[in-house]
């Protein structure tokens, strides 16, 4: 509800690039899973602030950018991490684990792996420190990416009359502004009233 009050609904473009900007920052580490992202996109879109298609384009696009930027992460910096992480036995053994699966599986580690939300974040840095080829990895990302988010738009789309909990969002968005506007100047005056009697009672 406070993500719908909050975000930019008078301009598709904002909105759009709100979701970007979500995906890329929750792909580099920010713990919103990308599945609350693209639910919120196709109720968007369901509310008609943006359309369909731009949603899932832009959706698309910002899992494939988030993912690269992780790949060039682990690329660039890759060998740093690893030895650091070679400092503890049992994260040692998880590289060591994941280096196996991915050269027993290849660039499918990236395409089976988008449903599992505590491994997904590292599997581009893993695919760039282990030096998976760029354009396969791309590739593979894309195969996974664009089901996973039709998937998501068309569940919240198209039952987005189950959630009509809030209803004429934009109304709301001000009425609630207008709410926190006059929370803030009723303590405020309370707290200019309150300091005069408490320098008083300082002066006696």
């Amino acid at each position: 509800m406070f993500a719908l009050i909050l975000l930019p609904l008078d301009s598709k473009s904002a909105l759009y690039l709100v979701l970007f900007l979500i995906l890329i920052f929750s792909g580099i580490g920010l713990p919103i899973p990308e599945e609350v992202t693209l639910l919120l996109g196709g109720y968007l879109a369901y509310l008609e602030f943006i359309g369909f298609w731009g949603a899932f384009y832009i959706l698309v696009l910002g899992i494939v950018v988030a993912d690269a930027v992780g790949y060039f992460l682990g690329r660039l910096a890759g060998n740093w991490i690893s030895q650091k992480v070679s400092r503890f036995q049992i994260a040692s053994l998880l590289l060591e684990r994941a280096k196996w699966y991915f050269e027993k599986h290849g660039e499918r580690v990236v395409l089976f792996t988008r449903p599992l939300i505590s491994i997904r974040v590292a599997v581009p840095v893993l695919a760039g420190h282990f030096r998976m080829n760029f354009a396969k990895f791309v590739f593979y990302d894309l195969l996974a990416a664009i089901p996973w988010t039709f998937l998501f738009l068309f569940l919240s789309y198209y039952l987005g009359s189950g959630l009509e909990l809030i209803t004429e969002v934009k109304e709301i968005k001000h009425a609630m502004f207008g709410i926190i506007l006059a929370v803030a100047v009723v303590i405020a005056v309370r707290l200019i009233r309150r300091n005069p009697a408490q320098n008083k009672i300082k002066a006696k």
